[in-house]
């Protein structure tokens, strides 16, 4: 009986893929023939766990035995929820759960309590879940089972390092695809004005880095945020992502106080009880409140198919971040075929939008350390700094906080100033390859060229690589 007092092997739907998922399905197959180690990558609501179901319903009626692992409590009880929908008959290993059936060919796997036992080293096939999130522990399972065919699922592949792990990289479908054939909303971006280009230097047709850097680098927060939410999304279920619990709960107050209902949520308040995280997360999903306000939590793995509207009131340079982030709000749901997404980080501007994002990815990230220009500058002298929970004034260097305990991670300050925002709108793309001159095309051929040299690809003829020549035709 699972905790929301249902019989959990009750099976209660069958299980039928959508046609684009059938595709994805087919096309992991194929890569699998070449590469044992393999990442799907899949957007937000590509339905993976629906996925991973067939793939193990399909292996365990070969006799094969099988393990869905994933890095949190919450993505393990949700797993196990949906396999127990369709009648997929499993295990759970994770400390102290009353599902601990370890002779069933399937199993739920916390990352951590698998990697301590013995089970963890005879599994057929094993799927990773939120791969990007990659721990010491995934590299014990992996050395325990050479043989087994694995499977790493994530929107954001983009970890260093990842690469040592897996040969394979299946990308089967686009974000932008996805929304085009009406799996997931469309989403409009309301954000500051573009950044000014006007003092970056061109080089070989590209942007000078280190001018661009500097003319992106404006992490400041615009305009009032429950303005611009009534402004732009009032009546939308929303998810917030804030600076820091200070910053949290200052949204939280003042939401309320303009009759909003709203609660804040953190990676470091208990999981239990009455104002514990878990009982915030069950009250959001029954629409007891509207806006739910988080710092360090539901970036990746949050499954809430309400939400419709995602405020940044945060700065990001990490693209996984942002775009697990902007994830939140696009999965599809009755009445609202559009996500409204307000970026008062100049995320947008900085990183590009999510759909375009991908475009940028092909390979995984093998872990060799690029060439460094940096200098070692000399450090500031370090400040008393505010106690987030508490507002105490800690001594510098102090990371726990004598008055309360509260232990802070590190987040850059974000600062504020008014302005408004406005929806931003992407740059035409021109639709024929023949609209191009002969001297954009030489540009871009040589960006390809310099890329191909920096991975160490092999030179091709007449000083072009094999794989820049190649990709300058697709």
């Amino acid at each position: 009986i699972n905790r929301k007092g249902l019989n959990m092997f009750d099976k209660k739907a069958e299980l039928r893929l959508y046609p684009h998922q059938e595709k994805i399905l087919s096309e992991l197959r194929q890569t699998m023939r070449e590469h044992k180690r393999t990442v799907l990558m899949g957007s937000t609501g590509l339905g993976k766990t629906e996925l991973s179901c067939q793939i193990i319903k399909n292996a365990t009626d070969k006799g094969k035995k099988c393990c869905f692992v994933a890095h949190r409590i919450n993505l393990v009880n949700q797993t196990s929820e949906r396999f127990a929908y369709y009648g997929l008959q499993h295990g759970v290993i994770q400390a102290d759960n009353p599902m601990y059936f370890p002779d069933r060919p399937v199993q739920i796997c916390s990352i951590q309590t698998l990697s301590r036992r013995k089970q963890a080293d005879n599994f057929d096939i094993i799927i990773f879940d939120e791969i990007h999130v990659f721990f010491k522990a995934h590299e014990g399972i992996l050395a325990k089972n050479q043989d087994a065919y694995v499977i790493g699922l994530s929107a954001t592949p983009f970890t260093k390092g990842l690469g040592k792990h897996f040969t394979g990289l299946c990308h089967p479908i686009t974000l932008r695809d996805l929304i085009n054939q009406g799996a997931l909303k469309d989403f409009d971006i309301y954000g500051p004005a573009q950044i000014d280009l006007s003092n970056v230097r061109t080089v070989a047709g590209e942007y000078k880095k280190d001018d661009l850097e500097k003319a992106a680098d404006q992490p400041k927060l615009t305009a009032d945020i429950v303005d611009t939410w009534v402004k732009y999304a009032k009546g939308l279920k929303t998810i917030c992502f804030c600076s820091g619990v200070a910053h949290g709960r200052s949204l939280e107050k003042e939401f309320n106080r303009r009759g909003i209902k709203a609660k804040e949520i953190n990676g470091y308040m208990p999981k239990e009880g009455e104002d514990g995280a878990n009982k915030i997360l069950d009250d959001f999903g029954k629409d007891e409140f509207q806006i739910i306000i988080s710092t360090e939590m539901l970036v990746a793995g949050f499954d809430e198919t309400g939400i419709s509207c995602v405020i940044l009131a945060v700065a990001t340079r990490s693209r996984m971040k942002f775009v697990q982030a902007t994830g939140r709000g696009l999965r599809k749901h009755d009445g609202i075929d559009r996500c409204v997404i307000l970026d008062h980080g100049s995320n947008t501007e900085r990183l590009g939008f999510p759909d375009e994002i991908e475009a940028d990815f092909c390979i995984l990230d093998d872990g060799k350390k690029q060439d460094s220009k940096n200098q070692k500058q000399e450090k500031p002298e370090k400040l008393p700094k505010k106690c987030p929970s508490c507002e105490y004034i800690k001594p510098a260097g102090v990371h726990v906080c004598p008055a309360c305990g509260f232990v802070a991670k590190h987040i850059e300050p974000i600062e504020v100033q008014e302005g408004e925002l406005a929806k931003l709108e992407r740059k035409k793309q021109k639709k024929d390859r023949s609209e191009y001159t002969i001297v954009e095309k030489q540009a871009f051929l040589a960006q390809l060229n310099q890329y191909a040299a920096d991975k160490g690809y092999k030179m091709g003829k007449k000083g072009v690589f094999g794989w820049a020549d190649r990709k300058s035709v697709v």
